[in-house]
């Protein structure tokens, strides 16, 4: 091989790692942005869950309070002198 050949295939190895050095660069860039995304998204996941924990509690006062009632209805029907209101 000559020089001239040597130069070329030496500018030529330089272009592909210019290449892939852009690429990589365009791929952490985007890695980047996907976990900034996917924290937002774990934040918002995080507050869902403590809102549907309250919700749950609320659901459990109302089937407490829907029992109680139910026992006092039927308990006014089968014995009306029993049940103060």
């Amino acid at each position: 091989m000559n020089k001239y050949e040597l130069k070329y295939i030496l500018e030529q190895q330089s272009s592909i790692v210019d290449r892939l050095t852009d690429s990589l660069g365009k791929q952490s860039t985007h890695i980047q942005e996907l976990w900034t995304e996917i924290g937002l998204k774990n934040t918002k996941i995080n507050n869902l869950t403590q809102v549907l924990g309250t919700k749950n509690e609320e659901i459990i006062k109302l089937k407490n309070i829907i029992k109680s009632q139910s026992e006092k209805n039927l308990a006014e029907y089968h014995f009306p002198e029993l049940v103060d209101n």
